[in-house]
């Protein structure tokens, strides 16, 4: 009879983390998101034993920054009693966020939980039902950074039948997050595992079907980039193939919704728009929506200006708070249809046409937004900028200047 592993994997938990671009909430709901990351880790171990799973990869980052509270490691500690009550072990590797030099108070996790402490990759053995089935590898990170390539670490010891790398790292080329522990592709390929469990990538991707390589993405959104179900893996592995089945956890989502209200050029219509969206968006509910609307430029000057578009959201938000399935705008983005023929000022030999070329020669804001960046006690509340995010401000700062030199 063929060999199976079942095994449920998760990555960057973040547990008690803050929440970003939300704004100030009621009460209930603002506690349903404090309590999200908590939410998903229950339902992480609600799966685990629904599905009888052998084990639990979690893959660096379960606590934020360099802090753990309490709660956080008490509470994690409770969910490690409950799946070591079903003789489910858990195994776990530190990352950038939870690295292992960083203050945790002193909390005892129960036995069936492994940690691989050192930065050296090393290897655990799984037995089930007293046999050898599975060599785990993997390492955590000391400090807060860490730049070698440990994918070279990563060699077969044995002839157990299933070899899986547990790594919380990013490929080299990558733009969107810090690079930490980098590797390429064929480098993962070559060390010849059944199984790569990444993490430290918040966005669920298979980067490459044989052998598995797969970033499950955090267990609950913090932030509007971060949309969408979040959750963890269900792996199944025999000796000839292996199947892969996304298990969302998330409390509530983060969404982010584009509409068109160029028809639009009354308040009043806008609300009603907007209530008759909410309650189509609440069969995905709990969400938080971050709104991208595209609208005529003399609307937007108007509603956008006077703070009357922001008041419309504040009382659109004003009936979510005895929702339990609610849906809470964040303050929207404004793609404004410009009362301007950009290609026309684009040729013409004046100041507004020498904007709009200089917006077009520039490709990245990071040069303008480094002192911002080097700041102290800015840096410390600022994530880093995709390149998309620099392409969003530059399009938002170029229709902001030509919109007031226009006005004047």
């Amino acid at each position: 009879m063929s060999e199976t592993l079942r095994f449920l994997h998760c990555a960057d938990l973040h547990l008690d983390s803050g929440f970003k671009g939300i704004g100030e909430l009621p009460g209930t709901l603002a506690e349903d998101i404090r309590e999200s990351t908590f939410y998903a880790l229950e339902c992480l171990v609600e799966k685990a034993i629904l599905h009888h799973v052998d084990f639990v990869l979690m893959v660096g980052d379960l606590f934020d920054y360099e802090t753990r509270s309490l709660k956080a490691q008490l509470r994690l500690k409770h969910a490690f009693e409950q799946l070591n009550a079903q003789g489910i072990p858990v195994y776990i590797s530190h990352g950038n966020h939870d690295y292992m030099n960083g203050p945790f108070h002193a909390i005892d996790y129960p036995e069936n939980v492994h940690v691989f402490s050192e930065e050296k990759v090393t290897s655990m053995l799984f037995q089930k039902d007293g046999k050898p089935l599975a060599r785990l590898y993997g390492f955590s990170y000391q400090d807060r950074a860490m730049t070698d390539r440990k994918v070279h670490e990563y060699q077969k010891l044995d002839d157990t039948l299933f070899h899986i790398g547990m790594l919380h790292g990013s490929i080299d080329t990558n733009t969107d997050h810090d690079v930490y522990a980098p590797f390429h592709m064929k480098e993962l390929t070559a060390a010849d595992m059944d199984y790569w469990a990444l993490g430290h990538i918040h966005k669920r991707e298979i980067l490459t079907d044989n052998p598995p390589v797969v970033y499950p993405g955090n267990i609950q959104g913090r932030s509007t980039k971060e949309t969408g179900e979040k959750g963890c893996m269900l792996v199944e592995l025999t000796e000839t193939d292996h199947t892969l089945e996304f298990i969302p956890l998330q409390a509530f989502r983060f969404e982010r919704i584009s509409l068109d209200v160029s028809e639009t050029d009354r308040l009043n219509q806008l609300e009603t728009f907007l209530t008759q969206k909410k309650e189509e968006w609440r069969q995905d509910a709990p969400a938080v929506i971050k709104l991208e609307l595209t609208a005529k430029g003399e609307f937007v000057k108007r509603v956008d200006d006077s703070g009357e578009l922001a008041e419309l959201i504040d009382v659109l938000n004003e009936q979510e708070a005895h929702e339990t399935q609610w849906i809470w705008l964040s303050q929207p983005s404004i793609n404004e249809i410009p009362s301007w023929d950009e290609q026309k000022l684009r040729e013409e030999k004046h100041f507004m046409g020498e904007v709009v070329r200089q917006t077009d020669d520039t490709t990245s804001a990071g040069e303008w937004l480094e002192p911002l960046y080097r700041h102290r006690i800015a840096r410390r509340h600022l994530d880093s900028l995709s390149l998309e995010d620099e392409e969003e401000i530059l399009e938002e700062a170029k229709g902001l200047i030509l919109r007031h030199l226009l006005k004047e």
